[in-house]
């Protein structure tokens, strides 16, 4: 399971780093640039645009944070499963044992039984 948790980690890394070097962001559209109006005195100030690298960078930012928030649930998940098998092995090995118990016990009764010893004997059904 720890060659798994590594691998999940390794491909993590992986996602994130394909995540950063191939974005929507990088792609450059074919756009007609307008020229930019001079701002009068009456206009409202704006504020700047955001430059193309400055928003790139924002949203490799982005996915990034989603990229790394995926692979933590993940591994919380993979963690949460791993318990719950063991979990259930667990129990699974303690009912096993109990119902091998029972049975020895049972089988040592009816040896007793049958060697004469009738306190050991099965009750008949009903009484």
């Amino acid at each position: 399971m720890t060659k798994f948790r590594t691998m999940l980690g390794a491909l993590g890394l992986a996602l994130v780093a394909a995540a950063l070097a191939t974005t929507p962001a990088d792609a450059k559209g074919k756009r007609k640039h307008r020229p930019v109006a001079t701002a009068t005195a009456a206009a409202p100030a704006t504020p700047a645009p955001e430059s193309s690298e400055a928003a790139r960078a924002r949203l490799n930012a982005e996915q990034a944070a989603a990229a790394k928030a995926q692979v933590d649930a993940n591994v919380s998940a993979q963690a949460a499963y791993d318990k719950a098998i063991a979990d259930e092995a667990a129990r699974v090995a303690k009912e096993k044992a109990d119902y091998d118990a029972s049975m020895a016990k049972w089988r040592a009764d009816v040896e007793a039984c049958k060697g004469g010893d009738r306190t050991r004997c099965a009750k008949p059904a009903g009484n």
